[in-house]
């Protein structure tokens, strides 16, 4: 059925009116052919029964005295004037066959075909190669002279029907044609607005918004093609609406890409500055004050004196080491200095020390061509993946791996601990920590993808795909 849903709408209408108009043609047939029928049986057996009734009145002496001459004369002249009399037979009061019109021989069974079931007149239907024959059976004198059978064909009523029938089909045909024709002509009226309009919808709907459906005279279409127009109109407003919006709306994301981008480097900037303070003034400091201290323990005299000064030498030795610490993760020296990947295996030497977490780097042996940015951002990335690992699972070991694949660095940090789900995003966020979200921030910032998921082997997955940009320089 769904050809019939690729048809037009004056295809489907026309359709509807031709199969009705077939459908009524059938039914008026059938109606009609059996109305035909019925009134041919009736009149074939009213008039069977007229002849035979007129034979029997005038062939009742000529049984009584034996005149078969004069009998077969009688039913002769009568068959020759009743073309649809296909025979007549005359019994005697003995059922003894004393006339018949059959030229040369009586066929088979047909004397015994029907016999008389009393005195009153009979009618049977007899089938025979020419067609059924309705046998009309009327008593002579109450059946005490005899009967007499006339056999009236329907082989003449059945062809004037059918004529009939021809006729009534080439009216009715003539009629299919007409109306198909004026159907047509008022589909056409019809639906040749709405065509017209859904040719315009389809060129709006390609983006041609100039399109309009032309006014017609037709109240209830009129109301629809200036509805339409309207709506074409609102659709204008809207789409104008929509795409200032949408500006507005890529102007705010690329403002804040930049505030986050300014944020980021400023931070950076920061931290270069914390780390630089804390390298050389603060650790200069904490220097000075272990060899003041180390002095003044030399010069005391008081045992517990001294213990307590290079005690004191010492607490301020590990402080200026953790100092030292700090000031590499705030800004390490060999990023800048060696590249990202001797920072990256530097970073891991410490947190495996630190954490006593087995981290495994699988990266290429050359330097990967990166600009300042791009490798700040995977050091930061790796960074705060793996202080997240320490601090939020039970990990005990790390899988990173670093390759370049089409034009892009990516790096894949994979642990064993217990998997994120999708609750731990959002306590993330009720808790304001924005370490995933900052570590997304940085890949999107540069053009690259970030992707955190459940690994299939359990833990955490973490992957980072960033264009190369080639270094400056």
């Amino acid at each position: 059925m769904k050809w019939i849903n690729r048809l037009k709408i004056n295809q489907k209408i026309l359709g509807s009116i031709i199969a009705s108009l077939l459908f009524l043609s059938l039914l008026l047939g059938i109606i009609i052919w059996n109305s035909l029928t019925d009134t041919m049986a009736k009149d074939l057996k009213k008039h069977g029964e007229s002849v035979a009734e007129n034979i029997a009145a005038m062939s009742s002496d000529y049984i009584l005295i034996e005149d078969y001459y004069a009998i077969h004369l009688l039913i002769t002249r009568a068959r020759q004037a009743n073309e649809d009399i296909r025979y007549i037979l005359v019994f005697n009061s003995k059922q003894v066959l004393v006339g018949h019109t059959f030229p040369d021989y009586i066929p088979k069974g047909i004397l015994n075909a029907h016999t008389p079931q009393g005195i009153e007149k009979d009618l049977a239907i007899l089938s025979s190669d020419e067609g059924r024959i309705h046998d009309v059976l009327v008593p002579i004198e109450d059946g005490e002279v005899g009967f007499v059978r006339v056999g009236m064909s329907e082989k003449l009523p059945r062809e004037y029907t059918l004529s009939k029938i021809g006729d009534l089909i080439l009216g009715t045909l003539l009629v299919c044609l007409i109306a198909v024709g004026i159907a047509y002509i008022t589909t056409r009226i019809i639906t040749k607005p709405i065509e017209t309009l859904v040719d315009t919808a389809t060129g709006i709907s390609a983006g041609n918004l100039s399109l309009r459906a032309p006014v017609v005279d037709d109240e209830d279409i009129g109301k629809l093609v200036r509805v339409f127009n309207e709506m074409a109109d609102n659709l204008i407003s809207s789409r104008s609406k929509v795409e200032k919006l949408l500006e507005e709306l890529q102007e705010k994301e690329r403002l804040r890409d930049t505030l986050i981008s300014k944020l980021l480097s400023a931070q950076e900037d920061e931290r270069k500055r914390i780390s630089r303070e804390l390298h050389d003034e603060t650790s200069q400091a904490l220097a000075s004050l272990m060899v003041t201290m180390r002095v003044l323990a030399d010069e005391a005299e008081d045992k517990e004196q001294k213990a307590l000064l290079y005690t004191s030498r010492d607490i301020a030795a590990g402080i200026l080491r953790e100092i030292r610490d700090l000031a590499v993760e705030l800004r390490p020296p060999i990023l800048d200095d060696m590249g990202l990947l001797p920072a990256i295996r530097k970073y891991i030497e410490n947190f495996k020390e630190k954490y006593s977490i087995e981290v495994t780097l699988e990266a290429p042996e050359y330097p990967i061509p990166l600009d300042d940015h791009s490798s700040l951002a995977f050091y930061r990335i790796t960074q705060e993946c793996l202080t997240n690992i320490a601090k939020h699972t039970v990990a005990t070991t790390v899988m990173i791996k670093i390759w370049m694949e089409d034009s892009s660095i990516n790096i894949s940090i994979l642990d064993n601990g217990q998997g994120i789900q999708k609750a731990d995003f959002e306590m993330a966020r009720e808790q304001n920590r924005i370490g995933i979200y900052g570590m997304q921030e940085r890949a999107e910032l540069l053009g690259g993808q970030f992707l955190i998921r459940e690994a299939s082997t359990g833990g955490t997955e973490v992957i980072v795909a960033i264009p190369i940009h080639q270094k400056e320089g």
